[in-house]
């Protein structure tokens, strides 16, 4: 057995090997199988194994079988979507058994955190059935495999997913719908965004501190401050310091994260795209204030999608031709769905029995998204596949979207000329 405290996994690569090793990283579980991060010297393994036993964060284990490379997929570079979490290798289905090692102070806090995370998710598939459970654990948790594929399918082709993605994106939206929400039950404003504050903070803590939730509040949050200060400039400083600092830890976010690309993207949509759609919305229907909150959670959908569509065409090649309409009938139910969830499972927990009756106002809303998402992406022109979107119309795309947003300032400039040098005229006055 190689020494674990010098060991490279990638200098074993097609050969059958025996180490320990330690899950490092929360297990990812899906209805067929468990993959666990395994950190073992200086390399980090993908292991597939059973759903049982159970392994999950700070086990420690004796490994034995096959290490690979990553496999070589079809329209998808695996290796490279590995590696920005340094992983190297992978192994399926290899020989486990849990053996003893100490944990850290730091370890063992945070595998409390997780603990909690997933009682969560025990309660909340304890008193919502499927499909709804799955949605509400992918939606508070981010238990994205908790929903199957065929659903996955019908929130891509009706443009919902990312109701389903802890993102920069998704958090912004959020709290800016939370902002509304608690606006219009009748606190102050300063209140509102106190409030929203401190769920940013917490977010994450209830994910078990996943590095997706850490860096979408981080971001998240600047946007939500930018819709609040008004001063795009200042908050625009903020985010590329914060996306540089990312990159600094881990500069392959940059080429290989779509997660991480989406999130800048979508932030930026939200912070220059947003204001232009709130201002056409507000002057096309004078503002009023019974639909403030519905139009605020269109315009900040929209331009988050319009932000990362060429991101989304390149990586996804498909286009959700549905997904206005599904957003705009959809989206306002995002903030009082987590509010319903998180009160239910603090009801829940401290008075049990009446779980059912707790997680019902949470179970309509959930089929409400469920009846929309399959009604709409059902015509077969839901959406489009799009293949050959590349960096040239990339290129084109964002110089169109550029142009648009400055068209004013541009205009401004063009009569701004126009008047400094007024056309001479001849003949009769």
């Amino acid at each position: 057995m190689p020494d674990p405290d010098k060991l490279t996994i990638s200098n074993y690569h097609n050969q059958a090997v025996s180490f320990l090793g330690q899950v490092c990283r929360e297990a990812d579980v899906s209805l067929f199988n468990r993959r666990l991060t395994i950190c073992a010297g200086s390399s980090r393994i993908l292991v597939t194994t059973s759903l049982y036993p159970v392994y999950d964060y700070g086990d420690w284990l004796e490994v034995k079988g096959l290490v690979q490379n990553p496999p070589v997929m079809e329209d998808f570079d695996y290796e490279a979507y590995l590696a920005r979490y340094d992983i190297y290798s992978v192994m399926y289905y290899p020989n486990l058994s849990r053996v003893e090692g100490k944990l850290s102070g730091f370890q063992r806090l945070y595998s409390y955190l997780l603990f909690c995370k997933q009682n969560i998710k025990k309660l909340i598939a304890k008193y919502l059935p499927e499909p709804e459970a799955g949605l509400a654990s992918a939606i508070l948790l981010g238990y994205r495999r908790s929903v199957i594929r065929e659903d996955l399918d019908i929130f891509a082709r009706s443009g919902l997913s990312h109701l389903i993605a802890i993102s920069g994106a998704h958090i912004a939206i959020l709290s800016a719908l939370l902002v509304n929400l608690l606006l219009a039950v009748g606190l102050k404003r300063r209140q509102a965004v106190f409030s929203t504050i401190i769920f940013l903070c917490l977010y994450p803590v209830l994910t078990g501190l996943s590095a997706s939730a850490v860096r979408s509040s981080i971001m998240g949050g600047l946007a939500l401050i930018a819709s609040l200060v008004g001063r795009p400039s200042s908050i625009i400083r903020a985010v590329v310091l914060v996306a540089t600092l990312m990159l600094v830890f881990n500069p392959r976010l940059l080429r290989n994260d779509v997660g991480f690309q989406m999130s800048f993207l979508s932030l930026l949509g939200l912070i220059y795209i947003h204001p232009q759609f709130l201002s056409w919305f507000n002057k096309k229907l004078g503002g009023l204030s019974i639909v403030s909150l519905f139009l605020n959670g269109v315009s900040l959908t929209l331009s988050a999608q319009l932000a990362i569509l060429p991101i989304s065409l390149a990586n996804f090649k498909q286009l959700s031709l549905i997904s206005p309409v599904a957003n705009i009938l959809v989206v306002w139910a995002f903030a009082p769905l987590l509010v319903c969830l998180v009160m239910a499972i603090v009801a829940s927990s401290i008075f049990p029995v009446g779980g059912l009756w707790w997680f019902f106002p949470a179970h309509l809303l959930l089929k409400f998204i469920f009846f929309i998402a399959q009604f709409l992406a059902t015509p077969t022109w839901a959406a489009k596949e799009i293949s050959g979107f590349g960096w040239l119309e990339g290129i084109i795309y964002y110089s169109v979207l550029i142009l648009w947003l400055l068209r004013r300032r541009l205009t401004s400039i063009f009569f701004l000329r126009q008047t400094k040098n007024p056309p001479i005229r001849k003949g009769f006055s």
